[in-house]
């Protein structure tokens, strides 16, 4: 069976969750989950699709997650976690994702 290499599929759900933001949340949580599992980045697709080197990428989507409100953190992945989980998602992710986004732009220099 053929599947998508990590970086490819990092690189692809990054560069989902900038031109989605605010309508599907879920590219959100997928990504903050491959951040925190330090997968590595297909740098080359993140510039075919967007036009954009790395860090700038890394840059706008960061000031993108920073003027979403945390009332919509939810939209489109409610329905997928318990009770406890959306708490720790509306308290969290944000900041979070956020934070690793900082992380890795810091490693880019």
């Amino acid at each position: 069976m053929l599947v998508m290499v990590r970086e490819d599929m990092f690189a692809h759900k990054l560069t989902a969750m900038y031109e989605r933001m605010g309508k599907t949340n879920r590219d959100i949580y997928d990504v903050h989950f491959f951040l925190k599992n330090n997968w590595p980045v297909n740098k080359k697709i993140i510039k075919d699709r967007t036009g954009m080197e790395f860090d700038e990428f890394l840059k706008k989507n960061i000031a993108k997650l920073e003027q979403i409100g945390d009332k919509n953190i939810l939209s489109g992945m409610g329905e997928l976690l318990d009770e406890k989980q959306k708490d720790d998602v509306k308290k969290n992710l944000k900041i979070d994702i956020v934070f690793l986004l900082k992380l890795k732009a810091e490693d880019e220099k």
